[in-house]
């Protein structure tokens, strides 16, 4: 019976463990979408410089300039809200890797609690059949031989 419950309760932390898994295989793929929004973000604005670099030299009007330098307060904006949900999906990893963390760190008690039940179970058998073997020498040993 203890066996059973063991076994059923590590199948129950192997199934939490493989959740935690796929849960910070979840957040991990946000993070990166994250940091490669925030790529084209630098991207993008550094493509406005050369543009009104470009323009500066070619000629530009003042709607022009006003046009780009809106486009740059933007691109400005949204890379410091990009920066700010890059810092709390990273802390959102985190918590994800502790979650994941103590998931081993419990599925894996269970792992030995498991072997070192498997191993008094095997010296109780191997006990067992070593009183049997005694008790069949003992009883061979009484008997007197057969002439």
């Amino acid at each position: 019976m203890k066996k059973f419950r063991l076994q059923t309760a590590l199948k129950v932390r192997e199934r939490l463990e493989k959740l935690y898994q796929k849960a910070l295989a979840q957040e991990v793929q946000i993070y990166q979408k994250l940091l490669d929004q925030r790529q084209v973000l630098h991207e993008s604005r550094a493509e406005n410089g050369s543009a009104l670099d470009n323009s500066k030299q070619h000629g530009f009007t003042m709607p022009q300039l006003q046009v780009r330098d809106r486009f740059e307060q933007r691109l400005q904006y949204l890379i410091e809200i990009s920066d700010e949900q890059i810092q709390q999906q990273a802390q959102m990893v985190e918590v994800k890797q502790q979650e994941l963390i103590g998931a081993t760190q419990k599925k894996r008690v269970l792992e030995i609690l498991q072997e070192k039940q498997e191993r008094e179970e095997r010296e109780i058998e191997e006990r067992e059949e070593g009183m049997e073997a005694d008790e069949i020498a003992q009883n061979l040993w009484r008997r007197p031989p057969v002439t």
